[in-house]
């Protein structure tokens, strides 16, 4: 048999259910439950004092369904979490001077604190290192490589190739999918082009242009040894040679 026990007053009425454990506060109206003070404005209203000492402990795990609103500062085993500060690579000491860091890494500041012997950046075919030990700074640019083609296929913007005719002429197709400014450049790997030529076809029977005037696809690579880079300008293929 359950063991309940009810109270009411002004339409509100609190449950208390000693077989489950549970409380239940229900209303006719919104209820609002206060803790240190009689005069609650929210769900659950706790009125702490000004102290270190927690208002709300939570002994196990906490899940909360939707954002949390801090109108104070965070803390992490009594140490104040990432007051501004900056962050700490290699360490767990934050900088104090730092500004604030919202979501982002040192977006706009300069003291992030690196801990080790240097620090590496690569991206964009470059390289940035920095050697903390002699104090020095060096930058290696990474130059791509050249893709070799033997044979016909459709080119990749902004890519350079070596082409070999050796054994036959052979068409290759310049991308269907383009910006303004995106190129091709091509090499004779084993000057032949005069012997077998090289075809440069376009998708979608776009011009080429160059010192003399526009020339209909396809281009003809017929000079031995030569580079030819080619350039689109949103009307025309531009060619470079």
């Amino acid at each position: 048999m359950a063991r309940n026990r009810e109270f009411s007053q002004l339409g509100s009425f609190v449950v208390v259910d000693d077989n489950n454990g549970n409380i239940a506060i229900t209303s006719t109206s919104t209820p609002y439950v206060g803790i240190g003070t009689t005069n609650p404005i929210h769900k659950l209203d706790v009125a702490g004092i000004a102290t270190f000492r927690e208002d709300v402990l939570v002994g196990g795990g906490l899940t909360v369904a939707q954002d949390i609103n801090f109108f104070g500062n965070l803390y992490k085993d009594g140490q104040i979490f990432n007051p501004g500060g900056g962050v700490g690579v290699g360490s767990t000491t934050f900088n104090p001077s730092s500004g604030v860091i919202d979501p982002r890494i040192g977006v706009g500041f300069t003291d992030i604190n690196f801990v080790g012997a240097g620090l590496s950046v690569t991206g964009y075919g470059s390289t940035v290192v920095v050697d903390f030990n002699n104090l020095s700074l060096s930058v290696d640019a990474t130059v791509p490589s050249l893709t070799m083609l033997s044979g016909g296929t459709t080119l990749v913007k902004n890519t350079s190739y070596s082409a070999d005719t050796t054994a036959a002429t052979y068409t290759v197709t310049l991308p269907a999918n383009k910006n303004s400014g995106d190129f091709v450049e091509l090499h004779d790997t084993e000057s032949n082009w005069d012997i077998n030529n090289l075809m440069v076809a376009t998708p979608n029977n776009e011009q080429f242009k160059n010192y003399e005037g526009v020339i209909d696809s396809p281009l003809q690579c017929d000079v031995a040894g030569a580079a030819v880079k080619l350039v689109w300008t949103n009307t025309y293929w531009r060619v470079f040679a």
